[in-house]
């Protein structure tokens, strides 16, 4: 899984995600368990099949052979999927962190979401700045999203 907050790492960064991924698909394929306590701890297994693939796993005493990086001669190797990759990442999310009290000195905003419904009947939630600061489209009908009576 790569998240939107992930691509603003970077298109190595990424690619050795997506190379992390894999291992666990090649795992999948060959019948190898690879993880334990519901796929959060990598094993020694994981680790030979990410190495198989190119990338360097470090061991985390939580995560176990999780830690991923991408060594050099493997970015060298993908360098048109990187430069592809790269071109491609135009936008990322950025990460939600809240302290309490706000982040950098400001208030903290208000994190209750309202239900919104567009003319087809598709519903959401969202927050009620969100929605009063610009329209919502619903890509099913073309319709905006406006608050749901209640």
């Amino acid at each position: 899984m790569i998240s939107g907050e992930g691509l603003r790492r970077g298109a190595q960064a990424v690619l050795a995600t997506m190379l992390h991924e894999a291992a666990h698909a090649l795992a999948a394929v060959r019948g190898i368990q690879d993880t334990s306590r519901q796929g959060r701890y990598h094993n020694r297994k994981f680790k030979t099949q990410a190495e198989e693939l190119g990338i360097i796993v470090e061991h985390d005493d939580k995560t176990g052979w999780s830690a991923t990086t991408l060594p050099g001669h493997t970015a060298a190797r993908y360098a048109a999927q990187i430069g592809a990759l790269e071109a491609a990442i135009t936008l990322w999310r950025h990460d939600e962190h809240h302290t309490p009290g706000g982040t950098n000195g400001t208030a903290r905003r208000n994190s209750n979401l309202i239900a919104a419904i567009c003319p087809c009947g598709r519903s959401i939630r969202v927050a009620a700045s969100t929605l009063a600061a610009a329209p919502i489209t619903c890509q099913a009908c073309d319709g905006s999203f406006e608050p749901k009576a209640s």
